[in-house]
């Protein structure tokens, strides 16, 4: 007797199920099935069929197929093993990180098989007997007891539902007050409204006004296909002298249109790390297929189902969620494969291009990374180098000139931006006020009592805010030092708060506005072409262009390189050639404040030579046996209890210390943060070929008492969440 092999996307190996009792035919892999797991129903893949053993009669039946054809096809089924074994994890947590949206509202239907004896149903199922009944309502538990004794009958279906939109169904009457009147007909003029929120808003009226139209029946709410976001532009594609594994360099719309010279030849699948990016590359590719966590789910599940049943061969550009899809791409592409974003932050923790690498390998075909700087990975890859963009920067040495947060030079540029009416840009590492907040006279900070970390001061109310960034704690700035009751601060280190400040006491003419992850201020004006400077974080990459851009500054250019891990000065690099690309047209002035103006990405900039500051740095990390020159993992364990997680930690060293060969054990040590959000954390590093990380990595003694974290290709070494 046939077994399946079901995926579930929880943290477990695939797990064993007889098919559905009323399933016809054996062509069931790749196929979604609701399996029954601890009394509930669940959704996931089959992966692989087996022929049943002797006890296959003890085994759990499958419920139900929920689709007519696979969503997975056998290369696909074949990379997510791969990847989970390659990220030394579970299928089922690799299956939860790339199809998230697998699992959609069930339409579930029960009776008691009708051969069955009524008396078998316990109290409160009884209407059961009667026929068909909608499962929600009853007792999880009791139906899988029926479940289990085989007199249960059921029904199961996806319940799909339909985008709805609010439109005009009839004229308006003479009746109609004035509000309830340019609420009609701002409908009219849109279209259709999302919601009635949405209508109220575009109208400038209150929600009960169009609640009162969809009442008497002027309005109301039809199904609605999603609008498609796309708005083919026209674009030249650039011809390369040869297809490259890897393009560097250029500006943006050299890249992209390098990009459509590809696609033009063939049906490619190409990742980006963010859907911000992907937005800037879409409106170029109209025929291409989009898909997206910003998507709904459901309207992911459908574009899935169409592309399931081989609907086209059309180019696919999608984030990370796109990799599983069952699509007859010919090439492979990876933008800006360097990109912090590609490190799934949980479940697996898997690093997206060297996902990508083994999806083309599977695949059989060619894999190309297309970046403005290149990560050090793939820099032995054959490459085609565009001209990079030639960046104006001014670097001004903190330790010569006067003026903090921003120096009177700084000064003296924006004021020419004011003058010329022209627009500009700050740039700083953190939210809030200041990283720190400490006592002048005793040298006492407030730290978190969670995390091995300073709390971060945020200038609101009377005496201000002090907040920890990464576990969320609050507590009010004290008004006078808790160790000598000095009242003289000295903040260090500005944030976003501090720099807008000081703009407003020495520009205060010049308009300002806020761009962070958790505050953005409307930017029409900025937009419009009128004058101002925008002061915001790195999610700064991630907005609209200013049109009239004239300068960058960064008034504390080291808060982006003081990291603690190896990888920093690159990140940094990339960065700076980022903003020296942020204007598609224009060239604004680069201004960086440093201690360390003889930076080598400070000297790959002034010299627009991005290569040389990449050679340096992979002349580095190969004497010292780092990526690329090895592969690397790293183990975490933390536990709230640091001698508990330092125990932990111990154990692991003893048990893997046997089989590592000198140079490929690193630690084991305290994090670069010791404590976060409650937790005292660990590492031990593992660097060495592919062939003895696997080795290593094998039969991993499990860790007693502490929580471990395994960690493939680690990006960053400290673990905290966006400043």
């Amino acid at each position: 007797m046939r077994v399946l092999k079901v995926a579930l996307p929880l943290p477990i190996e695939p797990m064993s199920y007889l098919p559905p009792h009323a399933a016809q035919g054996d062509d069931a892999l790749g196929c979604r099935v609701v399996v029954p797991w601890r009394g509930e129903l669940r959704v996931g893949l089959v992966v692989g069929r087996e022929e049943g053993q002797h006890k296959s009669f003890a085994l759990r039946e499958a419920v139900a197929y929920l689709d007519p054809r696979p969503w997975l096809g056998p290369a696909e089924i074949d990379f997510l093993t791969l990847a989970a074994r390659d990220n030394f994890c579970p299928v089922g947590t690799l299956l939860n990180d790339l199809l998230p949206f697998l699992e959609p509202p069930l339409q579930h239907r029960v009776r008691l098989v009708p051969e069955a004896d009524p008396a078998v149903l316990p109290r409160g199922l009884e209407a059961l007997a009667g026929g068909w009944q909608e499962a929600r309502g009853f007792d999880p538990k009791l139906l899988d007891y029926l479940r289990e004794a085989g007199v249960l009958q059921e029904e199961v279906a996806e319940q799909r539902s339909q985008r709805q939109a609010l439109v005009v169904l009839k004229e308006p009457s003479e009746k109609l007050g004035e509000k309830a009147r340019a609420a009609w007909y701002a409908l009219r003029d849109l279209g259709r409204a999302e919601s009635m929120a949405a209508l109220a808003r575009a109208a400038g009226v209150g929600v009960g006004v169009v609640k009162g139209l969809l009442d008497k029946g002027y309005i109301g709410f039809v199904e609605v296909e999603p609008a498609s976001e796309a708005v083919g532009r026209r674009l030249e594609p650039l011809e390369l002298p040869f297809v490259p594994a890897r393009l560097e360099g250029g500006r943006l719309m050299e890249r992209i249109r390098a990009l459509g010279a590809l696609l033009q030849k063939e049906a490619a699948l190409v990742l980006f790390p963010e859907v911000s990016l992907l937005k800037k590359f879409q409106p170029f590719f109209p025929q291409a297929v989009v898909f997206h966590g910003e998507m709904k789910p459901e309207e992911r599940r459908k574009a899935w189902a169409e592309m399931s049943a081989g609907q086209g061969r059309a180019s696919v550009l999608c984030t990370y969620q796109g990799l599983l899809l069952p699509v007859g791409a010919e090439r492979v592409v990876v933008v800006e494969e360097a990109a912090e974003a590609y490190k799934l932050p949980g479940g697996s923790r898997a690093f997206v291009p060297r996902l990508a690498r083994l999806r083309a390998w599977g695949l059989g075909v060619p894999l190309h990374f297309w970046s403005g700087v290149n990560s050090a990975e793939v820099w032995d890859e054959p490459a085609y180098t565009l001209p990079p963009p030639s960046p104006r920067l001014h670097l001004l040495d903190l330790r010569q000139e006067r003026g903090w947060p921003i120096s009177g030079a700084a000064l003296a540029l924006l004021g020419q931006v004011q003058e010329k009416k022209r627009q500009a840009i700050l740039l700083s590492a953190r939210r809030g006020y200041s990283a720190v907040l400490r006592c002048k006279e005793c040298d006492w900070k407030a730290m978190c009592p969670n995390c091995a970390l300073p709390l971060r001061y945020h200038r609101s109310g009377r005496a201000g805010l002090l907040q920890c960034h990464q576990c969320g704690h609050e507590q009010k700035a004290p008004e006078l030092c808790p160790s000598c009751q000095s009242d003289v601060f000295d903040p260090k280190g500005p944030g976003v708060e501090w720099l807008l400040e000081a703009l407003a006491q020495h520009l205060p003419a010049l308009p300002r506005y806020r761009y962070t992850a958790d505050a953005k201020d409307d930017l029409r004006p900025l937009l419009s072409g009128e004058p101002g400077v925008l002061v915001g974080t790195t999610a700064i990459l991630r907005g609209p262009v200013l049109p009239e851009l004239a300068l960058v500054l960064l008034p504390y250019a080291d808060g982006f390189v003081l990291g603690s891990d190896f990888r920093a000065a690159e990140r940094y690099h990339r960065l700076l050639w980022q903003l020296a690309d942020l204007h598609p047209h224009r060239r604004p002035l680069l201004v960086l404040q440093t201690f360390e103006p003889s930076h080598p990405a400070h000297q790959a900039l002034k010299q627009a030579d991005p290569r040389g500051f990449m050679e340096k740095e992979l002349a580095l990390r190969r004497a010292l046996g780092y990526p690329p020159a090895s592969r690397m993992v790293k183990l975490e364990v933390a536990h709230p209890k640091e001698p508990v997680a330092r125990d932990a930690i111990l154990q692991l060293s003893a048990a893997l210390k046997p089989k590592a060969e000198p140079g490929e054990m690193l630690g084991p040590a305290p994090a670069p943060v010791a404590r976060l959000r409650g937790q005292y954390v660990f590492h031990l590093l593992l660097k060495s070929s592919e062939a003895r990380i696997q080795t290593l990595m094998e039969n991993l003694p499990p860790v007693r008492g502490a929580r471990l974290r395994i960690d493939p290709d680690p990006q960053s070494f400290v673990g905290l969440l966006e400043d």
